[in-house]
């Protein structure tokens, strides 16, 4: 078949895409950055286009020529300024739903979400149920499929949860009895090109969903085990309480961490997997088996370590910054910076324009590194100049490299944490 799919950069769209090219099918890939994609396939087709543009059927009729079926993975966890639900998960998808449906393309597959149904209360799950409906309505052979939490290799929210088991202590919302009914990303794309093959019916809402649910407890028990820590102790949090620790999540660049998420989680995710077992042909593969029976990588190791230190760090960077700008416009006596200055040659009218210009400095970068502007370069930038002005002090003022307080030379593990960040900003999904 010849088949659009939308969201191919996608931690989901990216396993179809992969599974309908295992499967010979042709693909047209429609994402934003398809340089991401980072596959080379004969079958394969890129179309550059932005889901957020894309709100009318005028904008996917040139597109659909030649095309037997539609796949739309798009989807976003958390709303930002150039992407809202209403975007993404209502607007583009009912406008290519209608185009494919004006051009005669039979079959078309939405993933959507488990919980988008008449008791949806976030406006994730309704954004979705509007797009879900709209589908519905249409005579074409259409698929509503809703996962579950889905997990594996590259998941999402894979790091956060591991993050979060990785703590020797679990703050669980109202005790985590929660109910989950996680789904790999292999069982999930296979079932995806199952509603695509011509002897299987459209018309039909399908629960993607594990064999059988777990807590949330559990779950978090069951990645502390996979990372190859002895089981940690629990917390009962009030759920009103977890929601204002959940509110957090934006300070720390978490978009799934945040109230709505929390609340879809407290409603429960779960259903009857006999549908999916049906139309695999076998029962899902379980979470034991999947996931917390194989050893985490050390890569995953270290990042379920570091993944709330780097936005902590992120922080105490720009701190240190503004502290130090501040300080020196406000504490600090300026007579005794004109002191430090003169060996380095800066004298008469050059010293305070000195000091309120490194000040300044010193506030503006700090400033840009919590706002995160141009954040790679940011901290390149920030890596040099401290590393010129430590040299220029060494050369010049020879006592502070040999001071047992070790002033200058504390310099150097703030370089090498310079350096750990630009690293990390640039694994951005």
């Amino acid at each position: 078949m010849n088949i659009l799919l939308t969201g191919a950069t996608g931690f989901i769209g990216n396993a179809v895409l992969r599974e309908l090219l295992r499967q010979g099918h042709q693909v047209t890939a429609c994402c934003r950055h398809p340089e991401r994609l980072l596959i080379d396939h004969p079958k394969l087709t890129l179309l550059t286009l932005d889901f957020a543009k894309a709100g009318k059927i005028e904008c996917w009729l040139p597109h659909l020529q030649g095309i037997d079926a539609i796949v739309n993975c798009v989807g976003i966890i958390a709303e930002s300024k150039h992407q809202s639900f209403a975007q993404l998960h209502t607007q583009a998808p009912t406008a290519l739903f209608q185009a494919g449906a004006q051009v005669g393309i039979q079959k078309i597959v939405q993933l959507s979400a488990l919980g988008s149904d008449a008791d949806a209360k976030s406006a994730y799950h309704l954004s979705k149920k509007v797009a879900d409906d709209a589908l519905r309505e249409l005579t074409v052979d259409w698929f509503v499929l809703q996962p579950s939490l889905v997990y594996g290799p590259g998941g999402q929210s894979s790091g956060l949860f591991h993050a979060l088991a990785a703590f020797p202590v679990h703050f669980l919302p109202d005790g985590g009895r929660q109910l989950l009914q996680p789904i790999h990303i292999a069982d999930l794309a296979t079932a995806v090109c199952h509603c695509l093959e011509p002897a299987v019916s459209g018309r039909q809402s399908l629960a993607l969903v594990g064999p059988s649910p777990i807590t949330y407890a559990d779950w978090l028990q069951g990645l502390r085990r996979r990372l190859g820590k002895p089981k940690a102790k629990t917390c009962a949090i009030p759920y009103q309480y977890a929601l204002t620790m959940a509110g957090m999540g934006k300070w720390l660049g978490e978009p799934i961490l945040s109230k709505d998420n929390l609340a879809m989680l407290n409603r429960g995710n779960c259903s009857d997997s006999g549908p999916i077992s049906v139309l695999l042909g076998h029962s899902p593969a379980s979470v034991n088996q999947a996931l917390f029976e194989q050893p985490a990588s050390q890569a995953e190791r270290w990042h379920a370590g570091l993944y709330f230190l780097k936005p902590l760090l992120r922080y105490v960077i720009a701190f240190v910054w503004l502290w130090s700008g501040i300080t020196s416009l406000f504490f600090y006596p300026h007579q005794l910076s004109y002191l430090l200055l003169a060996p380095l040659g800066i004298n008469g009218f050059g010293a305070p324009m000195a000091l309120y210009g490194l000040a300044a400095m010193d506030i503006a970068l700090g400033l840009a590194t919590l706002a995160r502007l141009r954040i790679r370069s940011l901290m390149l930038w920030q890596f040099w100049i401290v590393l010129g002005y430590s040299a220029a002090v060494a050369a010049c003022l020879p006592e502070f490299v040999f001071h047992p307080f070790g002033p200058l030379l504390k310099n150097l593990p703030f370089l090498m944490c310079l350096l750990m960040v630009r690293a990390m900003e640039g694994e951005q999904s």
